[in-house]
């Protein structure tokens, strides 16, 4: 089970991790060009997983080995209470397989709704490394792109909620960076008052809330790619911006709960937000 936190949180986070901008929006230039798109989707993880907040003595004291080494051995206690309260929920969802569920809905959305033709998709427990996408990128024929998708599923720290996180990239030829990029979350309605009694709200019927908000997730997140890549229009100064709770996990608190955004679309009882830096948030108003 921690060989599986630890490598979707790896994957998750060297394919967003670099210097270059949260969003990057794809240039006409760059959408003219492309006839094809090859598409790398990995699911990581085996099962759902539940984040502990990371301490952070370490950005307390500036840096530094030990503070580094004090954090891991925190996190990773905060870690093994949350497994702990996790046990009865894991049994309940023994069988569940996300990846049987995102995966079909994933090629037919992109086979149907993609701005650009679609040729191979590879759906893979894989992840490509950032340095992996960068050299991959330079054998690409010059008018096709490479799409590399990474997507985890995981509870807050509180247990109270269940997100979905898909980073994208798109490559062209001789980029030093993508020629468009972004995070897409989904956040779920809040359930219980968090820890234990969260997870056994999540565990009852054998699971059923839990798959419910799994499918909700799927279905915001395809919304929101859709979405993202055919905008072409830059957001107009008169778009309504609205804030709205966020649950961040304990270590944030109720005063930082909250995420802040242009409202680029309402349907049924969600709404998807454009913040700052362009990242796309499926949540509730």
């Amino acid at each position: 089970m921690f060989k599986c936190l630890f490598a979707a949180a790896f994957a998750v986070g060297i394919l967003a991790g670099c210097a270059s901008p949260a969003h990057i929006a794809l240039s006409q230039e760059n959408f003219k060009k492309i006839q094809t798109v090859n598409v790398h989707a990995a699911v990581v993880q085996d099962e759902v997983i539940a984040r502990a907040d990371p301490s952070m003595v370490s950005l307390a004291m500036a840096g530094g080995l030990i503070p580094a080494l004090i954090d891991a051995s925190i996190t990773g206690k905060r870690q093994d209470r949350l497994q702990l309260s996790m046990n009865s929920f894991y049994e309940s969802i023994e069988d569940y397989d996300f990846r049987a569920v995102y995966w079909p809905q994933l090629i037919k959305m992109l086979r149907e709704q993609y701005p650009l033709k679609i040729d191979i998709i590879v759906t893979t427990p894989r992840g490509l490394g950032y340095a992996e996408q960068m050299q991959f990128q330079n054998t690409l024929p010059d008018n096709q792109a490479q799409m590399v998708m990474a997507t985890s599923y995981f509870l807050s720290s509180d247990l109270r909620t269940l997100n979905v996180a898909t980073y994208v990239n798109l490559w062209v030829k001789g980029g030093m960076q993508p020629a468009y990029r972004n995070a897409l979350t989904y956040q779920s309605s809040v359930l219980g008052e968090g820890g234990e009694p969260s997870a056994r709200e999540w565990a009852k019927d054998g699971g059923k809330t839990f798959m419910a908000k799994v499918d909700e997730g799927i279905r915001e997140t395809l919304v929101m790619l859709a979405i993202d890549m055919n905008s072409k229009e830059p957001v107009p100064a008169t778009a309504e911006k609205v804030t709205v709770k966020y649950n961040y996990g304990v270590a944030r608190g109720p005063d930082a709960s909250n995420v802040t955004g242009t409202v680029v679309e309402r349907h049924g009882d969600r709404i998807i937000l454009r913040n700052e830096a362009g990242q796309l948030y499926s949540v509730l108003p």
